[in-house]
């Protein structure tokens, strides 16, 4: 006779055979796949590898001229394109450093819009009626300075004449000291100078660094080709070398 605890007993034992099962199966399938992804890339390894040697034994059965011809028709594009890259790049540098100071006002601006100056006091109001009861109570007054702006977490909003605009949602207050004529004229302060000045930099030596490697780059290629060049006999040197194995 079998028991509710035998029943019980022999389904557990079945959940589990299947259970173990099912991570066999699934064993099995990841490393079927593993090893059909390494046969895959083995293959492929093998035919480009036999690839490239049929292309030397193709190139080596060549004549002296025709060699010169396969190794110009080889490296004229790839000079010609990573001198083309050079040539844009030499002209990215010197267009950035005749922009210069137009590169460095936007940047200057933006110091000064993004409230970096550190004379530029900010002060959260949580919305419409914080900011009433603020203006009630002279909450908004901060002494030496001035209310310019208020931006809502949306955007920005000017200050017309001293009045602030009301705006839904909670806003940042932004003051400047009362003998800043406005947030922008932080723009030209020392501060926002040394900003741009350090990010001009930096911009600028990132181009001349891509311009070196370009350069870099299109020089080897030319040393190649000359290496590849000076390395065909031409027929003079054949016949010369074939007089002196016959000599001896």
């Amino acid at each position: 006779m079998i028991t509710l605890k035998h029943m019980h007993t022999e389904s557990h034992h079945i959940k589990q055979d299947q259970t173990d099962t099912f991570v066999d199966v699934d064993e099995e399938l990841t490393e079927r796949i593993q090893q059909e992804a390494i046969t895959h890339q083995s293959s492929a390894q093998i035919k480009s590898e036999q690839a490239e040697l049929d292309r030397q034994a193709d190139y080596d059965d060549l004549y002296p001229s025709d060699k010169r011809l396969a190794i110009e028709r080889h490296y004229t594009p790839i000079i010609q394109k990573l001198a083309k890259q050079h040539e844009e790049l030499c002209d990215q540098v010197a267009d950035f450093e005749d922009n210069q100071t137009r590169y460095r006002a936007d940047l200057q601006a933006q110091f000064a819009y993004e409230l970096k100056h550190p004379d530029v006091k900010t002060v959260i109001c949580a919305g419409d009626h914080h900011f009433g009861e603020l203006l009630k109570t002279g909450g908004l007054h901060i002494e030496g300075y001035k209310l310019v702006e208020r931006r809502s977490l949306g955007g920005r909003i000017q200050m017309a004449n001293g009045a602030a605009v009301s705006t839904p949602g909670s806003s940042k207050l932004v003051y400047i000291p009362v003998a800043v004529e406005s947030l922008m004229s932080y723009a030209h302060s020392p501060e926002a100078q040394a900003h741009s000045q350090g990010l001009y930099d930096a911009e600028l030596q990132r181009l001349i660094s891509r311009r070196k490697k370009a350069a870099v780059a299109l020089t080897e290629a030319k040393q190649a080709a000359r290496t590849a060049l000076d390395s065909i006999p031409t027929f003079e040197q054949l016949i010369s070398d074939a007089v002196k194995r016959a000599k001896k």
